[in-house]
C-alpha cells in the first residue's frame, strides 16, 4: 500500500542516520545487512538477519530499531501476525521512543486488516505528529469505504463520535435513489459531525429570490400521439380538464400582478420520455414543476428536483410515498394518513356511540388509510369491534357480517362481555325471533376506507336491511360510482371524505364558473378546479416567499370549498 510505503521510506531515513552515528558497534554491520536484504525484497533473509538483535537477551543498542525493521519485513512476507505481535512489543517495551508514532501508524493499518475497528482506533488515537495522523485517518476513511450499508450503521451505533464512519455512512446514504434513502438518519449525521449540508442537501434554509417572473413547468401525460391519431377519442381527458384549469390560474394570477411563464411538456405515461425531457438545458432554471402524474415519471422527475433544488407538486395525488423523503416535493391533495385523522377526528366530535366498524381493501394505501383511522379514533376513547382487510372477490362477507342471524339466549351482561373480548354474539330484538349477530345499534358507525365498488355496494346493502341507526363514513369518489344512489347515502347517514369538494355558494366559484364557460364553452369539472387551484396557490406562495421557499404547513389556498 502506498501509505505503508510512505512509513517505511521515512523509518528507513531515520535508521541510516542512528546506524552512521554508531560505527564502532559490532551490531551494525548485522543491522546494516538486514536492512539492505528487506530494501532488496529479500524479506525472509532479512528476518533472519534481524531476528538476534530483537532478542532483550542481546542486549543490542539497535534493539529498538531492528524489531521495527523485522516487523516490516514479516508484514511484507505475509506473516501479519508476527508483524502485529512485534509493533506490539515494540508499543510496550518502548513507550517513549521518538518513532513511535509510526510503529502506531502500522498498528493502524493491520487491526484495520484484520476487520478491527475498535483496536485501530485505539492505537490511531495515540498518534501525536499530524502527518502520521492524517495518513492513519487515510487508513480508516479506505477501509470504511468497503463496508456496507448495515456495517456502517452498527459500526457508528459502538463509535459514534466517529466522523470518517459517519462521512461514509452519510456518502452511502446519498449515493442511493431518493426513494431509498434514509433522510432522517442522514440529516441526524450531518447535524452530529458538522458535515457540509449543501454536499448532502439537507440545508433548510435554502435561498428564495422573489422575481418579477416565475417559469413554471407543466409536466403531464397529454398524450399528444393519441390526439393526432384519433381527435374525436380522448384518453386522458382528466389530463385536459387540469390543464384548462391551469392556465385560468395563470391568467388570473396576471391580473394580481403575478407573472407565471408557463412552458409545456408531454411525459406520456413512461420514464424515459420523461428522462428525455430532462436533459433540456431549461428545466434546470425551472422555478416550480407541476407534474407529473403517474409513477415511473413521478420518479425521474423526483430525483431530478431534489439535484436541482426545484419545487415540484403533483396536484392529484394523496399517497405521501409519492413525495418520499424529497424536501422539494409536495401533494397539493391531503395525504391518505391526513384525511383519516382528520375523518377520525370528525368523527369522535359528531358520533355518540363510540363503537365502530372498519373495513378497507386488501392493497397498502386501504391499509394506511384504515390503521391511521383506527389508530387516532381509539386514542380519542372510542373502540374499533372489528376490522378487516376484504379482497374484492370476498365483498360479500362483509354483507354476511352485517346481516347475519342466529339464535341465542344470553343476557345484556353476557353479550357486553363477549362483545368486550371480541366474540360478537346477538342480543333479541323483542318482536323477532331471529337475532342479528351484530346487535342492533351496538356499533355508531362504519368506516369503509377503500374506493373499491365492491366492498362499499355490499356495505351498503348491510346497512340497509339491517335498519338501525349505524352511520357510514367513506370517500367522495363514491359518487361518481353509478350504482350508488344519493338518495341511499343520505338515508344511511354517510359522511364523506371529501378533499376536492367546491362550496358552490360561495361568490368566488360563479366568478370562475363564468370565465371557464365563456372561455372553453363548457361546464368546468372536479379536475379543472384542481389545477386553477393549485396554480394559484403555488404562484401567491411564489409571490409571497419567493421560488425556492417550501409550502409551509397551515397555509390556507384559495377558498374555493
Amino acid at each position: 500500500m502506498r501509505l505503508i510505503h510512505i512509513a517505511l521510506s521515512i523509518a528507513l531515513f531515520i535508521t541510516s542516520n542512528v546506524a552512521f552515528s554508531q560505527k564502532s558497534h559490532p551490531d551494525e554491520a548485522k543491522l546494516n545487512n538486514g536492512r539492505e536484504l528487506l530494501k532488496l525484497g529479500k524479506y525472509g533473509l532479512a528476518m533472519q538477519a534481524l531476528r538476534p538483535l530483537t532478542s532483550a537477551f542481546e542486549n543490542s543498542p539497535y534493539q529498538t530499531i531492528a524489531s521495527f525493521y523485522f516487523a516490516v519485513a514479516a508484514y511484507h512476507d505475509k506473516q501479519k501476525y508476527v508483524a502485529r505481535d512485534m509493533f506490539l512489543q515494540i508499543t510496550r517495551q518502548y513507550p517513549k521512543w521518538k518513532k513511535i508514532d509510526e510503529v502506531n501508524l502500522w498498528l493502524t493499518n493491520l487491526y484495520l486488516q484484520e476487520g478491527d475497528y475498535n483496536a485501530a482506533t485505539l492505537y490511531a488515537q495515540k498518534i501525536q505528529d499530524e502527518k502520521l495522523l492524517q495518513e492513519a485517518l487515510n487508513f480508516k476513511k479506505q477501509y470504511v469505504k468497503k463496508l456496507d450499508f448495515e456495517q456502517l450503521e452498527l459500526l457508528l451505533e459502538d463509535f459514534p463520535d466517529d466522523k470518517e464512519i459517519a462521512i461514509a455512512l452519510a456518502n452511502q446514504i446519498i449515493s442511493k435513489p431518493l426513494s431509498e434513502q434514509d433522510r432522517g438518519l442522514l440529516e441526524n449525521i450531518v447535524s452530529v459531525h458538522e458535515l457540509e449540508t449543501s454536499k448532502y442537501l439537507v440545508d433548510d434554509h435554502l435561498q428564495s429570490v422573489k422575481k418579477d417572473r416565475y417559469q413554471v413547468a407543466l409536466l403531464l401525460p397529454f398524450m399528444t400521439n393519441e390526439l393526432k391519431a384519433n381527435a374525436k377519442y380522448i384518453s386522458n381527458e382528466f389530463v385536459i380538464e387540469l390543464y384548462e384549469g391551469i392556465l385560468m390560474g395563470v391568467s388570473d394570477l396576471k391580473s394580481k400582478g403575478i407573472n407565471i411563464s408557463l412552458s409545456i411538456y408531454d411525459t406520456r405515461q413512461d420514464s424515459s420520455t420523461t428522462a428525455r425531457i430532462l436533459k433540456y438545458d431549461e428545466l434546470k432554471h425551472m422555478d416550480l414543476i407541476i407534474g407529473p402524474l403517474y409513477p415511473g415519471p413521478v420518479k425521474v422527475v423526483t430525483d431530478f428536483c431534489y439535484k436541482y433544488k426545484i419545487n415540484m407538486i403533483n396536484p392529484l395525488s394523496s399517497n405521501s410515498e409519492i413525495v418520499g423523503n424529497n424536501p422539494f416535493a409536495f401533494l397539493f391533495m391531503p395525504t391518505d394518513e391526513t384525511m383519516a385523522k382528520k375523518a377520525a377526528e370528525y368523527m369522535v366530535k359528531t358520533q355518540r356511540n363510540k363503537n365502530a366498524l372498519i373495513f378497507y381493501g386488501n392493497n397498502s394505501r386501504d391499509s394506511t388509510v384504515a390503521f391511521t383511522y383506527k389508530q387516532t379514533i381509539e386514542s380519542m376513547g372510542f373502540k374499533v369491534r372489528y376490522m378487516s382487510a376484504v379482497a374484492t372477490e370476498n365483498a360479500k362477507n362483509i354483507l354476511n357480517l352485517l346481516t347475519t342471524t342466529m339464535k341465542v339466549e344470553v343476557d345484556q351482561s353476557e353479550f357486553d362481555e363477549l362483545l368486550d373480548n371480541g366474540k360478537v354474539r346477538g342480543n333479541m330484538r323483542i318482536t323477532e325471533k331471529e337475532y342479528l349477530t351484530i346487535k342492533p345499534d351496538s356499533i355508531g358507525h362504519v368506516f369503509v376506507a377503500s374506493q373499491d365498488p365492491a366492498l362499499v355496494a355490499n356495505t351498503i346493502s348491510g346497512l340497509e336491511t339491517r335498519g338501525d341507526s349505524i352511520s357510514l363514513l367513506g370517500f367522495e369518489r363514491w359518487l361518481d360510482q353509478r350504482n350508488i344512489s344519493i338518495e341511499g347515502l343520505e338515508r344511511l347517514q354517510t359522511h364523506l371524505i371529501a378533499p376536492t369538494f367546491i362550496d358552490d355558494s360561495k361568490p368566488k366559484y360563479d366568478e370562475v364558473n363564468t370565465q371557464y364557460m365563456k372561455r372553453f364553452n363548457a361546464y368546468p369539472t372536479r379536475n379543472f378546479y384542481i389545477g386553477y387551484e393549485a396554480m394559484m396557490t403555488a404562484g401567491k406562495l411564489m409571490k409571497k416567499n419567493g421560488q425556492s421557499v417550501s409550502i409551509r404547513p397551515g397555509y390556507r389556498p384559495i377558498d374555493l370549498r
